[in-house]
C-alpha cells in the first residue's frame, strides 16, 4: 500500500448519548406524582425539572399528557439556549404586551428569527404549539446543519406536502432526534404533550453538544470549496455546509460508532488580483467511539493514501475472475481478490477490486459466459484525497458501424487531412458499412458532400490510455 506518515492528531470530544436520551444517563428522583420512573420519559423530565427548564404543577403532577402553549415553549427554549430576554426589541405581535409573562423569551426569540408569528400579526402565545411548530423552532434555536430536503429521503407521508415544516421535520429525523409518531407518521399538526417536548427537547440538547463545527477561517481560508460528502442514515458521521451557498463552515454529527475519513479544500481569494486559489487541504480520519453511553469525535490529520475501490463497466454477465498486469503485459496478480462495491451500491455482486498503489494496469475480466475484455485502470495520487485517482477504459480496438441506406445515397466520404494518424477506416463494397481501427487518441467527423440521405456525417472518437485503445463512432444528420 502506498501510504505516508500521520502528520499529527486533533481531539475533539463531543457527547450525543448514542443520539438517544438514555435513562442511564442521570440519576432519576421521583418529584412528580404522575411520572413514573419507568416511563420512557421520565429520565428526560427529571433531568429538565432538576435544571429548572421545566417544572410541576402545585398539586405535584407534570401532566405529561397535557399541551404546552406556544409562550411557554417560548419560555423553555430561551432559558436551554440562555437568551438575553431582558434588553430585547419588541417583535410587535398584537397579542404579546410587555407585560406579559412570557414577552421576554418570545420577544427574544423574534429578534433572533426563531420564531414568527401569524400572517395577521398575532403570535398566539396562549395556543398550543403543534409538533411541526416545535421541530423548527429546536431547529433554528440550536442551529442545526440545513439538510437538504429530499421528498424521497422522508418517511412521513403526512409531511410531504406542508409547507412551512417538512424540512425542519426532516432535519430532525436524519440527525436521529425524532423518528415520529408512527414510522411513516409525524403528526405535525397535533399538540406536542409536555412528555413529548420534553424528549424532543433533550435529544435536540444532546445532538447539538456532540456537533463538532470546521471554520474555513480557522484554515486560513475564505470559504470550504469541497468536502466530504456524507447524509445517509447508515453514515458514521454526517457532514454538512452550515450554509447551503457560502461554505464557511461545515458541521459533523456523529451517527453511529466506527472510522470514516473526511477530506476537506480550501478557497482563498487573493487581495488584489481577485482570483481564488484551491491548493490548501485537510485529510483526517474521524474516528466515533461511545464512552459511557457518550459519542466522541476524534479528528486525526493524515497525508495518507488508502487502497482504491475500482468497479470496471461491465455488461451484465456475471464475473468469474478478473486478473492485474502492467501496461506491459507482466503479471502482477493472477487473480484480484474481489469484494462488493462500496461506493456502488447498485452492483451489491462482488464486482469490485482495490489498487493500493499509482500506476498504469491491464486488468483483464473473464466473465462466467468464458467471454473476456481488458481494461486499462490508471491511478494517481491527488494528494487532497485519501483515495487514489482512478480513470478507466475499456479495450476496443476496432468499431464496425452501418449506416443503412444504399451505396448510390451517400456517395463517397471524406476524410479530414491527417485523420489516418487517428483511426483507418474501411468500407464495405457496395454499402454503408464502415470498418474503423484506432491509432491514436483523437477526433475525427466524416462527411458524405453529395449525400442525399438524411445522414450526411458521422463522428470517430478515439481514446487511449496507456496500450489500451477504445474507438467510438456515431451517425449525425443535416438537423443535427
Amino acid at each position: 500500500m502506498f501510504i505516508q506518515k500521520v502528520k499529527s492528531t486533533l481531539v475533539v470530544l463531543a457527547i450525543a448519548g448514542s443520539l438517544l436520551v438514555s435513562q442511564a444517563s442521570a440519576e432519576i428522583s421521583s418529584d412528580f406524582s404522575d411520572v413514573s420512573t419507568t416511563k420512557p420519559y421520565a429520565s428526560a423530565v427529571y433531568e429538565l425539572a432538576n435544571r429548572n427548564i421545566i417544572s410541576g404543577y402545585e398539586d405535584g403532577t407534570f401532566k405529561p399528557a397535557a399541551s404546552i402553549t406556544r409562550g411557554q415553549a417560548a419560555a423553555i427554549i430561551a432559558k436551554l439556549v440562555k437568551y438575553d430576554t431582558k434588553n430585547v426589541k419588541d417583535p410587535g405581535f398584537k397579542d404579546v404586551a410587555s407585560s406579559q409573562w412570557s414577552y421576554g423569551a418570545i420577544a427574544a426569540l423574534a429578534n433572533a428569527g426563531v420564531i414568527n408569528g401569524y400572517g395577521d400579526g398575532r403570535f398566539g402565545p396562549n395556543d398550543s404549539i403543534t409538533r411541526a411548530q416545535m421541530a423548527s423552532i429546536l431547529v433554528k434555536a440550536f442551529g442545526f446543519p440545513p439538510y437538504y430536503y429530499s421528498s424521497s429521503e422522508n418517511p412521513f407521508t403526512d409531511t410531504q406536502r406542508l409547507a412551512s415544516h417538512q424540512t425542519t421535520i426532516n432535519i430532525l429525523y436524519k440527525m436521529g432526534i425524532t423518528s415520529g409518531t408512527t414510522p411513516t407518521t409525524f403528526s405535525p399538526n397535533a399538540p406536542i404533550s409536555r412528555a413529548q417536548a420534553a424528549v424532543l427537547i433533550t435529544k435536540a440538547e444532546k445532538v447539538k453538544a456532540s456537533i463538532v463545527t470546521l471554520k474555513a477561517a480557522d484554515y486560513g481560508w475564505n470559504s470550504i470549496y469541497s468536502y466530504s460528502s456524507y447524509h445517509d442514515q447508515d453514515n458514521i458521521i454526517h457532514t454538512v455546509a452550515s450554509d447551503k451557498f457560502n461554505w464557511e463552515e461545515i458541521q459533523l454529527v456523529p451517527m453511529r460508532e466506527g472510522t470514516t475519513t473526511l477530506s476537506m479544500t480550501g478557497s482563498t481569494r487573493d487581495p488584489i488580483t481577485g482570483v481564488d486559489s484551491h491548493d490548501d487541504y485537510r485529510k483526517y480520519y474521524v474516528h466515533v467511539t461511545k464512552e459511557d453511553e457518550q459519542l466522541k469525535i476524534t479528528l486525526e490529520e493524515s497525508e495518507d493514501i488508502l487502497a482504491t475501490e475500482v468497479l470496471l463497466s461491465s455488461s451484465g454477465e456475471q464475473v468469474k475472475n478478473i486478473s492485474l498486469a502492467t501496461m506491459e503485459g507482466e503479471t502482477i496478480q493472477q487473480e484480484v481478490k474481489l469484494k462488493s462495491c462500496d461506493y456502488h451500491p447498485l452492483h451489491a455482486a462482488p464486482e469490485c477490486f482495490s489498487i493500493d498503489d499509482p500506476g498504469e494496469y491491464i486488468a483483464t475480466v473473464q466473465y462466467a459466459s468464458g467471454k473476456k475484455a481488458r481494461h486499462a485502470v490508471a491511478a494517481s495520487v491527488y494528494k487532497p484525497s485519501f483515495y487514489l485517482s482512478v480513470h478507466k477504459l475499456e479495450e476496443k480496438p476496432t468499431f464496425t458501424i452501418d449506416l443503412g441506406g444504399t451505396a448510390d445515397q451517400f456517395g463517397e466520404y471524406v476524410m479530414p487531412k491527417g485523420g489516418e494518424k487517428i483511426a483507418i477506416i474501411s468500407r464495405d463494397k457496395n454499402s454503408n458499412r464502415f470498418h474503423i481501427t484506432g491509432v491514436s487518441e483523437g477526433k475525427l467527423q466524416i462527411v458524405f458532400p453529395n449525400s442525399k440521405a438524411a445522414v450526411d456525417r458521422f463522428d470517430i472518437q478515439v481514446r487511449k490510455l496507456g496500450s489500451i485503445i477504445n474507438v467510438n463512432a456515431s451517425k449525425q444528420n443535416e438537423d443535427y
